[in-house]
């Protein structure tokens, strides 16, 4: 029999609830009679959607009383049609991934969820007991009649508490019957963060090549490496930041964002 890796005794992440924000955002909740919560924990999500939703929790442990014990690593599941499915963080912890799938799909016309996916994570944690490209993935709804409709990493969603670098991603499958549950506006949002993220890095990387060269034609000047060495270090902590023996970074002039809130 397949052991279960996620433990009750393991800790729920700040992290957890961040990524939680950002999938809720995903929905527009004015139109959803329904969610249910695999993988639900101590039912975050629960704080988080109008009390008008009905809330249907399932997961291994009672952490609260009206979580619904359902061991899907058993073959069990909670069958009741819902508008949306909501798998935070289960993914990783399913052994027969394809079955789980299968049964969700049964249940709704709507998946939010996430995952880490072998094409960003090769080192996979020893509590994950699956590993699934997005190809191979995203295969298995299509084959059910589903199709990914939003993919993306969680950093670019416009979340000022994630302050590090996650290789998630967050995604949205659905079979096209109602998308009116999607909240689009939002989606845009991410889409542009992401769009501003990669012209930053690409700015930033530019001018940081076009500084060293400047600073490196500067220095050649000086006849004695020590001098030469402090000319770029005094240089780049006065002006810039960091030094020529550390990462490059950029101080408030030309480090921007986009502001998304208009």
């Amino acid at each position: 029999m397949n052991e279960n890796t996620w433990k009750i005794d393991f800790e729920y992440l700040k992290a957890f609830e961040y990524r939680i924000d950002n999938m809720v955002s995903l929905l527009n909740l004015s139109k959803v009679n329904s969610i249910m919560d695999l993988g639900a924990g101590h039912q975050t999500l629960r704080r988080k959607i109008p009390s008008s939703i009905e809330y249907i929790p399932c997961d291994i442990y009672k952490h609260v009383d009206s979580t619904i014990i359902v061991d899907f690593n058993k073959g069990e599941f909670y069958n009741k049609k819902v508008d949306v499915v909501f798998c935070s963080g289960i993914f990783e912890y399913i052994y027969d991934l394809k079955q789980f799938i299968k049964n969700i799909s049964k249940n709704t016309n709507i998946l939010i969820g996430s995952y880490h996916f072998k094409d960003d994570v090769e080192n996979r944690s020893d509590i994950w007991v699956n590993s699934y490209s997005m190809i191979d993935f995203f295969k298995i709804w299509h084959d059910l009649g589903f199709n990914c409709v939003f993919l993306e990493e969680t950093n670019h969603f416009y979340n000022i508490f994630q302050d590090s670098k996650s290789y998630e991603r967050i995604f949205i499958i659905t079979d096209n019957t109602k998308n009116d549950i999607i909240n689009y506006s939002v989606i845009n949002k991410v889409l542009l963060q992401r769009i501003y993220h990669k012209i930053e890095d690409s700015e930033i990387s530019n001018v940081k090549y076009i500084l060293e060269k400047l600073i490196d034609t500067l220095a050649w000047w000086i006849p004695i490496r020590k001098w030469r060495d402090n000319f770029r270090n005094k240089f780049f902590d006065k002006f810039i930041g960091g030094g020529v023996n550390n990462d490059f970074k950029f101080l408030y002039p030309l480090n921007f964002r986009l502001d998304l809130n208009y």
